[in-house]
């Protein structure tokens, strides 16, 4: 199995705090919002095997991801750097992900950067290794639908599989929502190429998926504890008290 971690967003909603740092390596309690998600992907080795951690950033915050990386003393760790220098000339979330994979072969655990949880992802791994050859997306339910307005709500069937996923919705129809968290199995790979031939920019993952889950099965995957989209102040606050209250 693969990974890659998204992380060459701008953070422009958390301006000015990413101004000069990426949100990916803001500090909560002390610890950098990256380096939480890498702890939790070691833990991942007691249920499937990987090599090495792909991070893909922008040459803007490039240097800083190197720094990031030596500081750990970690050489399973690859930083990847798009090539691009602002928010207007940024390729997309899913122009990153062809991008960091590339020709490469297996499966694919992809995490956003900016997803702060306290669930440990072995069972996820664990179901969508069962439902290859089909993707699977991690959901959860925010509980109520007005803080859906501004994420991806998903519509699910009896069995588990993503029906429709509408971006920012005005009315909401549900809670429930997609993480920036998916498991892609090699022989799904092919619809990244056929996708970005369609529309050259990809920037939103949901856009994909929403495209996604008219072409073949994409089963979700439930989490439960606690989830926060670190694109606020706000959010990045009630992730630092979360964190002290834990300790």
């Amino acid at each position: 199995m693969n990974i890659l971690i998204l992380a060459a967003g701008y953070g422009t909603r958390l301006y000015p705090l990413t101004l000069n740092t990426p949100k990916a390596l803001l500090l909560i309690n002390q610890k950098s919002l990256l380096t939480y998600l890498v702890e939790k992907i070691d833990r991942v080795k007691k249920v499937e095997s990987w090599k090495e951690i792909v991070v893909v950033t922008n040459n803007k915050f490039y240097q800083q991801f190197i720094l990031w990386r030596d500081g750990l003393e970690r050489k399973d760790i690859t930083i990847l750097n798009d090539g691009s220098n602002s928010p207007q000339d940024r390729r997309g979330v899913i122009g990153d992900i062809k991008f960091a994979i590339g020709e490469a072969k297996g499966h694919w655990l992809i995490l956003g950067a900016d997803n702060f949880f306290d669930w440990e992802l072995d069972n996820f791994i664990k179901f969508a290794l069962e439902k290859i050859p089909y993707p699977t997306v991690g959901i959860y339910d925010v509980r109520e639908k007005h803080l859906a307005t501004q994420l991806g709500v998903v519509r699910i069937s009896k069995d588990g599989i993503i029906e429709e996923l509408i971006e920012k919705p005005k009315e909401p129809q549900s809670s429930l929502i997609a993480t920036c968290i998916y498991f892609f199995p090699q022989q799904s790979l092919k619809f990244l190429d056929h996708y970005l031939s369609i529309y050259k920019f990809g920037d939103m993952a949901g856009q994909y998926i929403a495209w996604l889950v008219k072409k073949l099965p994409v089963y979700s995957f439930l989490f439960e504890g606690t989830w926060l989209d670190i694109g606020t102040k706000k959010t990045l606050m009630e992730a630092e008290r979360l964190v002290k209250e834990k300790k």
